[in-house]
């Protein structure tokens, strides 16, 4: 008996647990992935200062987050964002600044910290070793790891953090973000 492949279903038609479509316009989901930052910042706020009132807010904030959709929205929301359609994720412009700078080698290890595709680099895999990393991946060959508490067990030639950092709502946590990768040699 043939296989049958199962039938992909595309994000934009995917039916969250409210019975509610996702969003399509680029407009719109660019909105509320900025409504998202803003109140992970808030939230880490609350949680960093312990005044009394601060309890409230914080359920006040996880239930605007909650009723986006929370974090499996704001994952559908990037995967879609990512989209050729809307610009494409960041490899293309890692690697044409790893060879217009000379960087390229014949072997690269690459760590892509909030990855939401695995495929990203799959054009360049004869020469690009990509190891996906999220807090909350979507796709099972992502490994689920937070950056921040990853142990310093392998070595990469680069590490991508593209859109990472504006989501760590912690400002002392975002610093952390670049400690222990040495000197950066090219910003986006």
């Amino acid at each position: 008996m043939p296989k049958t492949k199962k039938k992909v279903v595309p994000i934009t038609l995917r039916i969250d647990q409210k019975g509610e479509r996702f969003k399509k316009s680029s407009a719109e989901t660019a909105r509320r992935i900025r409504r998202f930052h803003v109140l992970n910042k808030e939230l880490a706020k609350c949680r960093a200062d312990k005044a009394l009132g601060h309890a409230t807010r914080e359920k006040e904030i996880l239930a605007e987050m909650e009723a986006m959709g929370g974090l499996d929205w704001y994952q559908r929301a990037s995967q879609l964002g990512q989209s050729k359609r809307r610009g494409g994720d960041s490899s293309k412009w890692l690697i044409q600044t790893i060879e217009k700078k000379g960087l390229r080698k014949p072997s690269m290890r690459v760590l892509e910290v909030g990855a939401v595709s695995p495929d990203n680099y799959a054009p360049y895999k004869s020469w690009i070793e990509v190891t996906p990393i999220d807090l909350n991946p979507q796709d099972p060959r992502i490994k689920k790891q937070d950056f921040l508490k990853m142990p310093p067990s392998r070595t990469f030639d680069v590490v991508s953090l593209s859109l990472v950092v504006n989501f760590v709502g912690d400002p002392k946590e975002r610093g952390k973000n670049g400690e222990g990768l040495g000197n950066p040699v090219v910003s986006h």
